[in-house]
Formats: C-alpha cells, sequence, structure tokens
C-alpha cells in the first residue's frame, strides 16, 4: 500500500557523465539515527549511492567493510563529544590500513568546534557543519566531476598550508518537505514483537535554555528557530511505516513538539488529527517531547485521540533560582501541574533532571529532592537525576568560559562547584548511583521502558492489567524515596560536617552507599518478578517494547555524561 508521495524533491542531481560516489555512513544507530538515514536519503536522491552502518570501537570491523565495498567517502556521525578521541582512534587506524577516500565528519560538536576535530583528527578530510544535507551532496558532486570541493559553503577543512579553514555557512533547507523521507530499508522494524520507530517532525527549538546547545545549532545557519514539516508529511510517513512495515510504535525526535506559540500547537494536533481521520486511531501510540510548562489539557486530548501515549518533559531543576539559572524562564509550579495533569488524563511520561549545576547550593539541593518527592513520590515514574555538563555551544559554557571556571578537556569539559564540599557530593552521588542511572542494567532504564510498557495505549497490545500496573506504580515510588532518603542524608551529613573531617573521613558516605545498593538488588528483584508477571516468559528485562530500551543511549564508560543528555 502505497502512502508516501512520490514528488519530486529540491537535491541536485549528478551529471549526466560524473561518476556516481559511494559513500558509507556510520554512526549510532540508537533511535534510528535519523539524522544519517536523511543524508542517505538525500545522498541516494541525488544519484550517489550510501550505505549505513553501526558505529563501534573496533576498527578492523569497519574497515572489512571498507574493503569489500570499497566506498569513495566515509561519513562519521560524532553525536557525542566526548568520543571524539574515540572517533579519532578509529579514523588513524582506518588511514594505516589504507583506506584513502574522503573522509568528512558531522554533528553538533564538530559543527561548534571544526578547528579541534580537524586539528586533532589529522585523517579527517571534512567538517560538514550544521544542517548536512545539501552540503553532503555538493560535495559528493565535486569529488564525482573532479572539481574543488574546498570552495563550498558549510564546510571546514585544512589548506595546502596545512592552515584550518572555516568557510561561510550555508544557507539553511527552510522548506524540510523538499527532503526525502529518512531512508529506513535496512532496518529490520518486522523482527520485533513490537516494533518502534523513530520520526521528526520538526528541527530546532526557539527556547535558550543555558545548558542546551539545541538553538545555537540551528540559530547559527538562520532561518526560523523551528522548522516544521507538513503535518500531511508526517502523518503520511508514520501510516506508512505502519501500514507496509507493522509499526505501532513511534517516538517523536523533535527537541520541543509544541515549542512555537499557538501555531505550533495546532500543526502538532493536525498531525494527530490526520491519524484519527485516517481510521487508525486505538492501532498505533507515539511519544513527544515538550517543556512542562506548554502541557495543556485540551491539546493533549486532542494528542490523544490520533495516538499520543508517552510524554518527555524537560523539567531539569525543581529549585526557581536553579531554574532561573538555567533560563527555563518557569517556576517549579509548571512542573507540578503538568505532573498533574499527565496524571489525569492517565499519560505515562519521564523527565530530564540535573540534581547538581554549577551554581549548586545544598539549598537548591534540597529543594530538588523536596520537588521530586512530591512531583513523583507517587511512583507515576521513575526519578533520574545527573549533573549539568558544558558542552559545546552551550551559553553555560561561554558563561563558565567567562568565570575562569571551565576544567578537563575540549571533549570532555568539566568544572568544580563553588563550595568544595558539593565536589564531594557530586563525586559520591556519581559512585553511588551511577549504574542506577546511567546503565542499560540499572533501575532509571528498566523502570522507564517498564512504565512505558504499562501505560501504552493500545488495546489490543497493553497485556498490563490495572493491578500489575499498581504493583508497578509501587515499586517505583519505594525506587524513588529510597534514592531522595539517601540523597537528603548525604546533604544533612556533608553540610554539618567540616571540610577538613570530610577531605579525611568517608566512612558515614561509603555506609550511604551500601544502603542504596542493599535496596537497588531488593528492588531490582521484585522487579524481576514483576516482569515476569506481566510477560510470563523467561525475556531478559527490561525489553518490553521492542525498540523502546534503545530510545535512551548508555555507554558503560566511567562518566554520567555518556548518558544523558550528551551533545
Amino acid at each position: 500500500m502505497q502512502i508516501l508521495s512520490n514528488d519530486p524533491i529540491a537535491i541536485p542531481v549528478i551529471g549526466g557523465n560524473d561518476r556516481p560516489q559511494k559513500v558509507l555512513l556510520l554512526g549510532f544507530q540508537d533511535q534510528d539515527n535519523l539524522g544519517l538515514r536523511y543524508l542517505m536519503s538525500a545522498v541516494n536522491a541525488s544519484g550517489h549511492e550510501a550505505s549505513i552502518m553501526t558505529y563501534g570501537a573496533d576498527p578492523e570491523i569497519i574497515l572489512r567493510r571498507i574493503r569489500h565495498e570499497k566506498p569513495d567517502v566515509v561519513g562519521f556521525s560524532l553525536i557525542f563529544q566526548y568520543m571524539a578521541p574515540d572517533f579519532g582512534r578509529v579514523i588513524k587506524a582506518l588511514r594505516d590500513g589504507g583506506v584513502t577516500g574522503h573522509f568528512t565528519m558531522g554533528g553538533h560538536y564538530a559543527s561548534f568546534e571544526p578547528a579541534e576535530i580537524l586539528g586533532s583528527t589529522p585523517g579527517l578530510d571534512s567538517v560538514v557543519r550544521f544542517d548536512g544535507e545539501m552540503t553532503l551532496v555538493k560535495i559528493l558532486h565535486c569529488l564525482s566531476a573532479g572539481a574543488d570541493w574546498r570552495t563550498l559553503p558549510g564546510i571546514a577543512f585544512r589548506s595546502d598550508e596545512g592552515q584550518i579553514v572555516v568557510a561561510p555557512l550555508a544557507k539553511v533547507v527552510e522548506d524540510l518537505d523538499i527532503l526525502p523521507p529518512p531512508d529506513r530499508r535496512s532496518i529490520d522494524y518486522e523482527s520485533h514483537p513490537m516494533p518502534t520507530a523513530s520520526v521528526l517532525g520538526s528541527r530546532g527549538c526557539p527556547w535558550d535554555c543555558s545548558f542546551c546547545s539545541i538553538r545555537p545549532f540551528y540559530e547559527s545557519q538562520g532561518g526560523p528557530l523551528r522548522r516544521l514539516r507538513s503535518p500531511r508529511a508526517v502523518a503520511d510517513e508514520m501510516l506508512d511505516l505502519h501500514v507496509n512495515r507493522k509499526v505501532p510504535i513511534f517516538l517523536f525526535q523533535d527537541d520541543d513538539f509544541l515549542a512555537g506559540g499557538k501555531n505550533a500547537k495546532l500543526w502538532a494536533m493536525e498531525i494527530a488529527d490526520h491519524i484519527a481521520a485516517a481510521g487508525f486511531a486505538g492501532e498505533l501510540a507515539f511519544k513527544i517531547s515538550c517543556r512542562s510548562d506548554e502541557i495543556d489539557e485540551d491539546i493533549l486530548r486532542r494528542l490523544m485521540a490520533g495516538g499520543l501515549t508517552h510524554v518527555y518533559m524537560g523539567v531539569e531543576s525543581g529549585d526557581e533560582d536553579g531554574l532561573a539559572d538555567m533560563h527555563k524562564r518557569m517556576k517549579p509550579e509548571a512542573h507540578l501541574r503538568a505532573g498533574r495533569i499527565l496524571k489525569k488524563l492517565g499519560l505515562s511520561f519521564d523527565f530530564g533532571f540535573m540534581m547538581v549545576e554549577p551554581y549548586s547550593t545544598f539549598s537548591r539541593i534540597r529543594n530538588n529532592i523536596a520537588f521530586l518527592e512530591e512531583f513523583i513520590g507517587d511512583g507515576w515514574t521513575v526519578a533520574p537525576f545527573c549533573r549539568m555538563l558544558p558542552y559545546a555551544g552551550t551559553p553555560i559554557k561561554r558563561r563558565l568560559e567567562a568565570e575562569g571556571r571551565m576544567l578537563g578537556t575540549a571533549f570532555e569539559p568539566d568544572y568544580k562547584f563553588l563550595d568544595p564540599k558539593l565536589d564531594i557530593f557530586y563525586e559520591w552521588m556519581i559512585a553511588t548511583f551511577y549504574e542506577r542511572n546511567f546503565t542499560n542494567q540499572g533501575l532509571c532504564h528498566m523502570f522507564r521502558g517498564l512504565n512505558f510498557e504499562a501505560g501504552l495505549r493500545l488495546p489490543r497490545r497493553n497485556r498490563v492489567s490495572e493491578a500489575q500496573r499498581a504493583y508497578l506504580r509501587y515499586l517505583t515510588s519505594v525506587c524513588n524515596k529510597v534514592a531522595c532518603y539517601t540523597l537528603r542524608c548525604a546533604v544533612d551529613y556533608l553540610e554539618a560536617t567540616p571540610l577538613a573531617t570530610l577531605q579525611r573521613e568517608r566512612g558515614y558516605l561509603e555506609r550511604l552507599t551500601a544502603h542504596e545498593k542493599r535496596e537497588e538488588t531488593q528492588i531490582t528483584n521484585e522487579l524481576g518478578q514483576y516482569y515476569h508477571w506481566v510477560h510470563q516468559d523467561d525475556s531478559p528485562l527490561p525489553g518490553p517494547v521492542g525498540g523502546f530500551d534503545k530510545s535512551w543511549t548508555f555507554y558503560e564508560g566511567d562518566r554520567e555524561a555518556a548518558g544523558v543528555g550528551a551533545a
């Protein structure tokens, strides 16, 4: 059944006498990696040939693929800036292995800091900055025709003298509907019992939160701060995947699905209206991300009529001063109000939360703990928490640099807190909650997946009973209360104890960590019993909804930045 249109697209096509280029695109494929798949579609539509490969740390696997396919160009998608050195190591190994093709790289960090990337990665030929579809296609056209690709806008490269040149930026594609939909042919949706696909309805965000690089990324090229695809095109993409690929669950990867005032909210509701009008209400479900102050009961009800089942909110802080420092332009009550509406409507949700940030005080942390207890002490969702990190392109990075507080490396930025006792608190917090908050084996990951499954609004697929849902909420509540208790004990002890004592004596904090670990083990055991109660099989935790467990990217490393909001 054909749903997507065959309308022509404005991708420049290769000249008739030029040799098509073969391109291998490398990147992480959690959440379908729509960035790479949009590039893949643009490359193929232009007359060149693109394939895709999941990035891995073993260069030999990549080298074997390159030797087999012999691509002219290898494109690297750098999503997480702390992985830049690892990408550099792999690129060096590929060059040492005899690969001579053109190497290019894109992504947030490469776009903001092209000189840093090129300077630390000698094997890289170019950087494609910001939106990359048109720029990559034009590079391929130049290579195909033997023309000088270095004259193109939107790139960075080394001159013949070894100097790094950053070209003027390319013009932004304002009409996203001229781009072909992401190429999903290599994604095996059909083998999953409940396939999950990612969708992108827009690009950009008008908000200027201090910790976020989204607005600076899209603002740099000019054009609207948020660009919207047509509601019909978005709905058709979803319906095509549902009808022809049997996908029932969709995760919108838009940075803020409701951002942009009245018109943006009408746009969102129109997508849901198209799905309902096509007769698929109740047969597919979708998740969105938005701000707490954009939660409106009437809007959500209309979205639910088209399949809305889950909401992710960028809560970030429950302290008024912390929210002000983050430029969130709201008070904690906005979060609490949003939570009440979501619970009233029976929607599952989860959220981002930064327990500590560069200007934290013990008072702010106490307010954050109290907020979490009020917000989700009932177990509606699990309490995640991390530290704010100053990523490339963010206002907080510029502020810390101006204050002389930036530490770490270009790829792993760091800072100290204003109160040295909070450095001890943070060190303890990571040691205590790392597995819980940042790993695939942790309670946050498992509760997120299972609570999503329990709230799934697909009557013919959801096998979670009301009794099971109530028990899961009880377990989630226990998990949240244990964490809040452990955090509060640590805060009380650290604030009351002299710094010199804390620097030489950690016995109390170590006992708190041991307490938290014991409680987590007990909760994990009970969660396993719940899982087998619902699923009646021996499949591994969490795994409840096919690809939904991949909607958070976790890195098995020693830094919390690897798993939360890394850009």
